[in-house]
Parts: structure tokens; sequence; C-alpha cells
């Protein structure tokens, strides 16, 4: 006979432990499944955001997190095609901390579930989920730990394992339909980088996409490499190819005569919401629900964040005894009004940047945005706000955000315009390129426009019903 809880996690990532913990310190009986034995490692850039900080301390376990971590983290180095075009800073904004901190994986997961259990949710490690069964009373979960069948039954079932998601496929879900992002991270040891030990670099070979390396005080650093693909726009070049030339050719330096630390390995996660993000008896959060930043690939802080949002329509639903997909579609109700905006924007930015054509272009216009943060602080704060997280990409549309911001001094765009390397006539010329290259492949870039018209008008009509929500 099953074992019966209120509600199963599959997953023990931030997301999946976050909510464990949120659930059973509420008093429901939560069971949190994962299939590795912890600690384990992921593949991740390893730096928490100040919204992951932020969720971390509302969680109860910031301390114990940031006494873990070797270093914090100020300010980030900006790399165009190999030159340093921008150090800033991590505005700090409302709730969030001015900066970041960096810590691997294998020691934060681990911490987080260990916070759940303290919170008295019970962990199952080494069990892989197989197969959901919904039943009238309650969904069965069926799997393996360590090769033996184990079965589960719950009210609510939460997916929150990953991108290649078991319990999304189980709603109807299809994975990896839509744009991703693949990656490759590897360690370095005995690191003395010099500048920032956050460093991003944008650059021909993996744009749109994004290198980077972020290192900690005890010399250990994390380096990768990410691209943005889909069917209509795969990458030019094997993930491995391109991630030992970032290494060996365009951070070499900057490693400081670092060793590697094990082989890197690979991961990937897809920005589009699924189909079903709520069911009868079952909800998905984080990657699962594909719920990662558009803006800066990153998953966790949008994980936890997911997390506080659905733990209290599971207590709702739960309190009701009603676990209907309506019931339960509070969350996703919530989400949206909190969220939905922001991460589609991101969807748009993103959208937009895929067109290989358009690279040299975009890169150059990156240029020109990070000669606009050198010369305005106040631009720099709106921009660096929304690209490390702790502002939302929706400040973006709102006119006052730019009001005596540098982007809208002519003084000051003709003077970055006029310069040599980022300037009118840097961007005229590609702009020229560009044109050329499309007109003599204009198929590609026709289904891309109108894609990105399809998200313009997707992201308005989102915007549009938020605002009216609010005001109701």
């Amino acid at each position: 006979m099953e074992r019966v809880f209120d509600v199963i996690v599959v997953g023990a990532g931030p997301g999946g432990s976050s909510i464990a913990g949120l659930l059973a310190r509420a008093g429901a009986s939560t069971l949190l499944l994962d299939r590795s034995h912890f600690p384990r490692d992921k593949v991740c850039g390893d730096g928490l955001t100040p919204r992951a900080l932020y969720w971390l301390d509302i969680l109860g376990c910031l301390d114990e997190v940031i006494d873990a971590a070797p270093s914090y983290v100020t300010d980030a180095d900006l790399f165009i095609n190999g030159r340093h075009v921008l150090t800033g800073s991590y505005p700090p904004i409302g709730a969030y901390p001015g900066f970041s901190i960096i810590i691997p994986r294998k020691i934060l997961d681990h911490i987080m579930v260990r916070h759940a259990v303290r919170c008295g949710a019970m962990f199952h490690p080494g069990c892989t989920v197989r197969k959901l069964t919904w039943k009238t009373d309650g969904v069965v979960v069926q799997g393996e730990s360590d090769g033996v069948p184990v079965s589960f039954k719950s009210q609510v079932v939460v997916g929150a394992d990953g991108s290649n998601s078991m319990v999304s496929r189980a709603l109807g879900n299809r994975i990896r339909e839509g744009l991703t992002a693949i990656s490759m991270r590897g360690y370095y040891q005995g690191v003395r980088t010099k500048g920032a030990k956050i460093q991003v670099y944008f650059g021909d070979s993996y744009f749109p996409g994004y290198g980077w390396l972020f290192a900690d005080e005890d010399g250990l650093a994390n380096v990768g490499v990410g691209l943005t693909v889909d069917s209509e726009f795969p990458a030019l070049s094997s993930l491995r190819q391109v991630y030992d030339a970032f290494v060996n050719n365009e951070i070499k330096e900057a490693l400081g005569g670092g060793e590697p630390a094990g082989k890197p390995r690979g991961g990937w996660t897809s920005f589009f919401l699924p189909k079903n993000q709520v069911a009868d008896r079952a909800l998905l959060i984080g990657d699962a629900a594909n719920l990662g930043d558009p803006i800066r690939s990153d998953g966790m802080h949008m994980a936890m964040d997911s997390a506080h949002i659905a733990a209290p329509a599971i207590l709702e639903a739960l309190r009701l005894k009603d676990y209907s997909a309506a019931a339960l579609g509070r969350y996703q109700t919530e989400w949206s009004q909190r969220n939905e905006t922001d991460w589609r924007i991101g969807e748009l930015l993103l959208t937009a940047a895929k067109n290989t054509e358009l690279r040299e272009l975009l890169l150059s216009g990156l240029k020109v945005i990070a000669t606009l943060a050198r010369t305005d602080s106040r631009f720099e704060e709106l921009i660096g706000g929304v690209f490390s997280g702790a502002d939302q990409a929706r400040s973006l549309l709102n006119p006052s955000s730019w009001m005596g911001t540098a982007a809208l001094n002519p003084g000051v765009l003709l003077k970055v315009l006029s310069t040599k390397d980022s300037g009118a006539g840097t961007v005229t010329r590609q702009a020229l390129a560009t044109a050329r290259r499309v007109v003599a492949s204009p198929l590609p870039t026709i289904g891309w426009s109108l894609e990105v018209l399809a998200k313009i008008v997707g992201l308005a009509e989102c915007y549009t019903r938020n605002e009216m929500r609010m005001e109701a």
C-alpha cells in the first residue's frame, strides 16, 4: 500500500526544497523526492542574484547560505568581443540587497534540502519518478528507489523536476518545443583573476548567449558559456567547441593560470510557457514550468519565487479539500500578476536577439548601452537593476524610469554616437551589412519578424490584462 501525503514534491532543487519547506512548516505532510543523493552537483553559474537572496531570507536559511559562501560580489565586469566595456554595480532596490554571492550548487542545494527537512518535510533521495496515475482520491507517484520499485500517494503533486520534467510530460506538455538555452560549465581551481569576481562576456561566436567567469575568494572559478537556439536558428558550432574556444582563447588570461577541476558538463533550459502549468491535483514550478528568467538565463530566483506563490494556493486547496485545476489555478493567476509581464519582456528580448543575421548590429547596440552606462550613473542603475535581477523588467516600459537618464539627453547621445568603437558610424555600417544579408536570404528573417510581432502582441495583452487586474 502506498504511503499517503498531502503533497509530494518531485525535484529537490531550490524551487522544490523551498516549497517543501514552506508547506511542511505550515503543517502539510510533505514528501520531497529527488533522483540524486545529496550533496550532488548541478550545472549552473553558481551566482545568487539579489532576488534569490531575498527569497532565501524569507525562507529562513539565508544566514546559513552566506556563512557557506566563499565570497560576495558588489560589481561585475562586462566584455564584448574580448574588450572590457563596463564595470557595473548591483544597485540596492527595494527589499533586494546590493550584492550577489557565489556558492556552488552542490553546497546550496544541500543546505536548502536540510532546511526543508528541519521544517518537517520528509526527504527521499535516490528516487526516480517514472509514472503518475490520477485516482479519484489522489495521485499515485510510482518510481524506483535505488533500483527498487516504490509507490506513494498524495492529494497534490508539485513538479519541480527541472527542464526535462517528467511531471510536465505527465500533464501533456512537450519538452524543448520552443526557444532553448544550452550551456556548458566547468570549474577551475587556483584562479587569481583580475577585475571583478563576476565577469560576463558577449561575443560573435556565442551570441545570443553569453560566457561567464564567476570566481570566489578561494580561487575556485565557475566558467561556462550558453547559447540560445531553436529550430530556425540552431547553433553555428557544437557547444563543446564554443566552450573550448571561450576557455582557451577569450578568458585564458583572466583565469590567471588556474587549472581545470574536473570535466565540463552540459545542461539546458527552455523559455516558453507550457500548455499546462496547472492541472487537477498537480502544478509546475521553476524550470519544470519553463519559468527561468529569459534576460539572465537564470532559473534559481524564479524557481524560489514560484514556490512562494504556489505554496499558499496549495495550502488553501488542502483547507477546502478542492484540488481541481480551477482551485490550484490561483497560483497561475498570482504568478501572472506578479511576473508574467517581466517574463514576456525577457522572452521578447531573447526572441529578437536570436536572429543570427542581427548579431553584429546587436553587439554594437550593447556597446552603445555600455557607453551610456559609463557616462551616467542613473542610466547605469536602470539597466544594471534589470539585468542583475534587482529590478523588474517592466521598469523598462515606464517612461518615468528613463527621465533624466543619459538615454534621453541629446548632448550625451551625440557624444556617445560620435565615438569610434560604438558610435553612429559603426552602428550604421552594421545595419547596412545586416540589411544586405537579410536581402540575400530573407525567409528566416520573415518568419522571425512574424514571431517577434506575435511576442509584442502577447506582451501588450499581458500588460493590459494585469494593469486592469491591479486597478480592479
